[in-house]
């Protein structure tokens, strides 16, 4: 019983000392930004030269858990978007769009009161859509949804950080692993005419991975 009763006190100390250490801390997030991802995949550089760029929003949330001291465990759930032109043999004009929709774990360790320091993972989905416009004569489109892991480290500056609000600035270097995904290829108008008999293509797996970088405006509450 008295093993018992000590280690109930242990955990209940535990418990007591790892809400204080975050009573003095916003435990809410949302945040706006951009990114780009490099792309260094053999069927990416097919479709394009350059890089996808576009808007990252996020949230997160303080999960209260401290596994060391002055380290906390926020869930986080993102969504980026990104686009990119290019020419597909030498003549065909192309478009690149995809959407990401991720969730996962961020440790984040407080070096000093307005800087901190963090690494994250998370899983997801992204949808990847090109179109394809051959001269005006022909236009065709197609779009799949492939799984995506990302992982990441950020270095967080705040102008301020106590509560009820803080605001700071993040950056973050990461990398995005994609399902390579098949792209079924359709006529956008079964009215285009083209000087050829041109049938619906079917495009090999397009893989999207590859480094990223994004800068985010943070609001904590």
């Amino acid at each position: 019983m008295r093993i018992a009763s000590s280690f109930a006190l242990a955990v209940a100390a535990a418990a007591t000392a790892a809400a204080a250490g975050h009573a003095d801390t916003n435990r809410n997030e949302l945040s706006f930004g951009g990114n780009a991802r490099a792309l260094r995949t053999s069927s990416a550089n097919a479709v394009t030269g350059d890089n996808l760029a576009g808007l990252s929003i996020g949230a997160a949330r303080d999960l209260a858990l401290a596994p060391l001291p002055g380290l906390a465990l926020w869930a986080e759930a993102g969504l980026t978007t990104g686009s990119a032109d290019g020419v597909m043999f030498q003549t065909m004009a192309t478009e690149l769009r995809q959407l990401g929709l991720t969730g996962g774990l961020a440790a984040r360790y407080r070096l000093h009161r307005l800087v901190t320091a963090s690494a994250r993972v998370a899983l997801g989905a992204q949808r990847a859509e090109l179109h394809v416009d051959g001269g005006g004569s022909v236009a065709q489109s197609g779009q799949a949804w492939g799984a995506v892991a990302a992982t990441g480290a950020a270095l967080d500056l705040f102008a301020t950080s106590r509560p009820p609000f803080g605001i700071g600035m993040r950056v973050e270097l990461g990398y995005l692993a994609a399902q390579g995904v098949g792209l079924a290829m359709h006529r956008d108008s079964a009215d285009a005419v083209a000087p050829l008999a041109i049938r619906d293509l079917m495009l090999g797996q397009l893989d999207l991975s590859g480094p990223s970088f994004a800068v985010s405006v943070l609001g904590q509450f």
